[in-house]
């Protein structure tokens, strides 16, 4: 395989990882502002801003080429965050308001993080195989 056509499908993974879970974490943050969030403990509007800063490192991670690194943040806090809700389901350090919906969401953003970043790794080790 040519060098530049390897290295053109490497990131590709966590660069749409980046991609499309800044884009709902941004639509999420905004339309629960828009609505009219409350920034009391526990508060939407610290959903909202937790939101926005998850979106801001993967927007980070894009425009810096370290799609990887942000993945796995974003991954590892989603996944603190699954474990987080298994002890206290109703909020997150009595902060951040926790309803059914993230009780899917957030393994499923920390599974899907772990998938992209696994992936990459695969797409970056030798192949085992001769052309």
């Amino acid at each position: 395989m040519e060098k530049t056509a390897r290295r053109s499908r490497l990131g590709r993974a966590t660069q749409w990882y980046a991609v499309l879970v800044a884009a709902f974490m941004v639509i999420r943050a905004g339309t629960t502002l828009a609505a009219g969030a409350g920034f009391g403990l526990p508060g939407d509007g610290w959903r909202s801003v937790f939101q926005l800063a998850i979106a801001a490192v993967l927007v980070g991670g894009l425009v810096t080429g370290r799609t990887v690194p942000a993945t796995v943040v974003v991954g590892v806090a989603y996944g603190a965050s699954t474990v987080l809700e298994a002890f206290h389901g109703t909020d997150l350090l009595g902060v951040i308001p926790v309803d059914m919906r993230d009780r899917y969401v957030h393994p499923a953003l920390a599974v899907a993080a772990l998938a992209c970043v696994l992936a990459e790794r695969r797409m970056r080790t030798p192949s085992s195989r001769t052309a």
